[in-house]
């Protein structure tokens, strides 16, 4: 298991759901896992890549082994492809490490130019996830037949996390500094990071913050956006822009 890396150029992604019958990951995956091994780019997954809660072991299997074959295609190309855990792939961890020789991370601390980055899914701050744990693993699976009605969910709970944010806070006109996900990232770069990239909420985000810059990778379930560290340089992008 890794937590420190030097990368002169990463690309971040995360929330792909590989196995989950509405993500939409492997429509565009192939084809940006080109791009990284073209242009010799460290990769790095970024939590939930691959889905257990709301995927049948059929999916799973089908969906998955394509993009575990491209994933070991760049590691035999000399490229580093890292896998920071997040709360839908937990138990895939040995397998991935084992199978796939992926580095697999609690979280990845990123020396690239003079800039530290933290990247972390995310999920460790969600208060639903670190609270009730079990009940949150149970409204998981039972929002899985909810995809059928509306594929973008996801959407509809990361707006009323942010909601209830802002109520906590009693400024809903604040929104910086009602989000746990801003109060998390803050902590982390008080510690000397320059810039922090989450997954989790599946909305990709900029914001600045006291201490630095706060990022959210977003997702490949339904979208193509992604992080890419070059010389220090921190940028939020999107592969199909």
């Amino acid at each position: 298991m890794i937590i420190d890396a030097v990368e002169e150029r990463m690309v971040i992604i995360s929330d792909l759901h590989i196995g989950n019958p509405f993500s939409l990951a492997n429509q565009n995956l192939s084809e940006f896992l080109q791009f990284v091994k073209r242009e010799r780019v460290s990769l790095c997954i970024n939590g939930d890549g691959f889905e257990i809660l709301q995927a049948s072991f059929v999916n799973l299997a089908k969906d998955s082994i394509g993009v575990l074959n491209e994933l070991r295609a760049l590691i035999d190309a000399g490229l580093n492809v890292y896998y920071v855990v997040g709360n839908h792939d937990i138990v895939l961890e040995h397998f991935l490490e084992s199978w796939a020789a992926i580095q697999i991370s609690p979280f990845l601390n990123v020396r690239s130019g003079d800039q530290r980055v933290r990247v972390e899914h995310g999920h460790l701050y969600d208060p639903f996830f670190v609270k009730r744990p079990e009940l949150y693993e149970i409204a998981t699976r039972a929002a899985g037949p909810l995809l059928h009605i509306y594929p973008d969910v996801y959407y509809v709970w990361s707006w009323y996390q942010r909601q209830k944010d802002k109520w906590r806070q009693g400024d809903a006109s604040d929104e910086a500094s009602a989000s746990v996900y801003y109060e998390a990232a803050e902590m982390l770069l008080a510690r000397g990071f320059d810039a922090v990239v989450f997954g989790h909420t599946h909305k990709p985000e900029r914001v600045e913050l006291k201490d630095g810059t706060y990022f959210n990778s977003g997702n490949w379930m339904r979208s193509t956006s992604y992080v890419e560290i070059n010389a220090g340089s921190v940028q939020l992008k999107d592969w199909a822009a």
